[in-house]
């Protein structure tokens, strides 16, 4: 556990944390299968594609139907957390952050171990949407941002964006105060009813004996 795994208390500024290879990716160094091994998703905006079984983490948002802020309650959040780690538990993914606002979510995750990120979040979207829809039309817009995310430098632009989002929404004054990501984690260890991995999860399974993922 070197100094990569080390987190300043406030890791949005130059300096933050440092995602080893021991999470199964050399960080500023560009896969070469990137073209050669991934499976291609179509069907997406303005012609773009998805590289899903890559070994990548990905950047995804998705978004309320026409932007609604149908999470903007504490209740409604919640239940996204619940069933965000109920899938986490049963796709065998890594979930590095995430934020929930009023009307979108944004998370930097890993790929799924043994499904399709796509299914993955085909599923969650479909079971949020199924316990807070209620009256409404829609819940989620149909589709989804996906950003493959290669090296360091991009995974820690990525960690930092999603925990300052509320701040830049002027939701809060500081990314601590927003409870609904995975900021307070990555400042002091604190447990969530997601699991983030991250130092602390990684040392915490040390002092327990629990394996840690083969990937």
């Amino acid at each position: 556990m070197g100094d990569g795994w080390r987190v300043a208390h406030h890791h949005l500024s130059p300096g933050g944390p440092f995602m080893p290879s021991h999470l199964g990716h050399e960080w500023g160094t560009p896969k070469s299968s990137t073209t050669t091994s991934c499976t291609t998703i179509e069907s997406m905006p303005s012609g773009l594609k998805r590289y899903q079984t890559s070994d990548h983490d990905h950047f995804v948002t998705f978004t309320c139907f026409h932007q609604h802020p149908y999470l903007d309650n504490d209740p409604a959040r919640t239940i996204f957390q619940q069933t965000l780690e109920t899938l986490r538990q049963r796709h065998d993914l890594l979930l590095y952050a995430y934020v929930i606002m009023p009307n979108h979510v944004h998370m930097l995750l890993s790929e799924p171990k043994h499904h399709l990120l796509a299914d993955t979040l085909r599923a969650l979207k479909t079971e949020t949407s199924k316990k807070l829809k209620g009256t409404r039309q829609q819940f989620w817009q149909r589709r989804y941002y996906d950003r493959n995310i290669i090296t360091q430098k991009e995974f820690v632009e990525k960690l930092r964006y999603i925990h300052r989002n509320p701040v830049e929404e002027k939701l809060v004054t500081n990314p601590e105060d927003w409870p609904w990501s995975s900021y307070r984690h990555w400042l002091t260890g604190e447990r969530g009813r997601v699991e983030i991995e991250s130092h602390w999860t990684w040392d915490a399974r040390e002092k327990a004996g629990v394996p840690h993922s083969s990937r």
